[in-house]
């Protein structure tokens, strides 16, 4: 009977995992490049976990509700999830402390385009966070030293010591989602600090993670909005002011 009962439950799971994860992947009615269709491919972890099925729709209804969208007039770019000083993770949950970084979420490889001339510091992976890659951009137009960490990245496209320019892909985000500081949500997080901690302070106090002001780093609004509050994109052939960030992924006209 209860070899019975076993095989009736494995059959009945995997019925429902395959009929919800193709719930899940057809819901091609939202249009692409829409909030809703951006929301649901950075939240895909959950195709694999129809466990889940109830945390994926109120993280579904949480990123459409909350998602801040910095696209300039008559383009489409990624959508902010949780800003600079926000309280709140990607996930809806209150934060242990205010955010440092801006979390912009995305597509399964999408290329990170670097946002000013500059050059790698490190790529290297951190226990729970992922992925890194960590560039000095130099100075601000204010004289700040841009060190900023590209985190939860998938496949590395630049090397330790590689000068960059604006706009070159350094990174794409990750296919799959395997980093519990990702809070199951495909996004970037992008973090500005002004002073690096070399390689051989790793570790010691006040360098656990790549910048020594990480609890007081620089809002990356600052220095990508343009006049109007909107981000400022990446265009090849066009002259950009030495100290200023263009967006780290790329904007498609309507």
């Amino acid at each position: 009977m209860s070899f019975r009962v076993t095989i009736s439950s494995i059959f009945l799971l995997c019925i429902t995992k395959y009929i919800f994860a193709d719930i899940l992947d057809k819901k091609k009615y939202y249009p692409v490049g829409s909030v809703e269709e951006r929301c649901e491919k950075a939240l895909d972890f959950y195709l694999t976990r129809p466990d889940l099925e109830t945390e994926f729709y109120r993280r579904l209804e949480y990123c459409i509700n909350t998602v801040k969208d910095p696209s300039p007039i008559g383009y489409t770019t990624n959508l902010i999830i949780s800003d600079f000083f926000s309280k709140f993770g990607v996930n809806g949950r209150t934060r242990m402390q205010v955010h440092q970084g801006v979390d912009i979420i995305g597509y399964a490889n999408e290329p990170i385009l670097a946002m000013a001339d500059g050059i790698v510091l490190e790529t290297s992976s951190v226990e729970c966070v992922g992925p890194n890659v960590v560039i000095d951009h130099g100075l601000s137009s204010d004289n700040k030293r841009l060190i900023t960490i590209y985190s939860h990245t998938g496949e590395y496209l630049v090397k330790e010591g590689e000068k960059v320019k604006r706009g070159n892909a350094i990174a794409k985000l990750p296919e799959k989602i395997e980093h519990p500081c990702m809070a199951r949500v495909r996004h970037l997080h992008v973090q500005i600090g002004q002073q690096y901690c070399e390689k051989e302070d790793k570790g010691k106090w006040g360098c656990q993670f790549f910048i020594k002001d990480l609890y007081s780093s620089l809002n990356p609004n600052d220095f990508w909005l343009d006049e109007i509050g909107k981000v400022r994109c990446f265009e090849e052939n066009k002259i950009y002011q030495s100290g200023i960030l263009t967006y780290p992924f790329k904007c498609n006209k309507n």
